[in-house]
């Protein structure tokens, strides 16, 4: 039985999510009338949650109830309905919908960060590449949706797994399943740069997926070492041109 109350919020915590269903709970302090001490409500009902402020006023449904615990006695307070003009907010079928549009924003710039980091453990891009890579793959998350690539799912599978020490032979197929999703994504959003080959890095990448040895770019450029080129994007080209791949 829920009684209505004039309540003075004083203090309001944190967004918690609780239980097996991770169900969000906002608990708060506040003054009932002119009662200068505070008591702790709580409330499950999200559609009330931006109601809820320090220094507002509210006239809502509590729900009393008292439970044991340690032989204490604790008093629940629970709010289960907030008025404004006298109408209810929250609906009989009120409740946890998922994720706010907040919260999946930072699950697509955290998701975009890990990618990031992959490419620089399989070392992809230096350290110092790791932000604007991880601004292109947000761009790109943002775009297709909150699922990874199933290449990059396979790569972050193998290169983060704590149970099993990759061998050579599968830290070169996390490479190479990076590589496959790095060029899937570079196709599709622009990089951070403008080039079409970022780096070195990228250059090696690129290597690998066709399968060409290290060696044989260097000789088809006439170089010895990579850090004499001075244009990636023609060295790809007359790499792609010596072999005959498709421009």
């Amino acid at each position: 039985m829920s009684e209505r109350r004039n309540l003075t919020i004083t203090q309001v915590e944190e967004i918690k999510k609780v239980g097996d269903k991770q169900i969000p709970k906002l608990s708060f302090r506040a003054r009932e009338g002119d009662n200068e001490l505070a008591a702790i409500y709580f409330t499950f009902k999200s559609s009330l949650f931006e109601l809820i402020k320090e220094g507002q006023t509210i006239s809502a449904d509590v729900e009393i109830s008292t439970r044991k615990w340690e032989d204490q006695t604790y008093t629940d307070r629970r709010i289960v309905q907030i008025y404004l003009d006298g109408q209810p907010v929250a609906g009989k079928k009120d409740f946890y919908r998922g994720k706010s549009p907040e919260e999946l924003d930072q699950t697509a710039k955290s998701m975009a960060l890990s990618y990031a980091k992959d490419l620089a453990v399989a070392k992809l891009i230096s350290l110092e590449e790791i932000t604007k890579w991880a601004d292109t793959f947000y761009t790109w998350v943002k775009k297709n949706g909150n699922e990874p690539t199933g290449a990059v799912k396979k790569a972050q599978a193998k290169i983060s797994s704590p149970a099993v020490k990759a061998s050579e032979t599968d830290t070169d197929v996390s490479k190479q399943a990076i590589a496959e999703a790095w060029e899937k994504i570079s196709k599709e959003s622009p990089m951070p740069n403008g080039k079409k080959v970022q780096n070195i890095a990228e250059l090696k990448s690129l290597l690998m997926k066709h399968k060409i040895a290290t060696h044989e770019a260097k000789v088809i450029l006439s170089i010895k070492e990579f850090d004499e080129l001075t244009d990636l994007d023609k060295a790809w080209e007359d790499i792609k041109k010596a072999k005959g791949l498709e421009p």
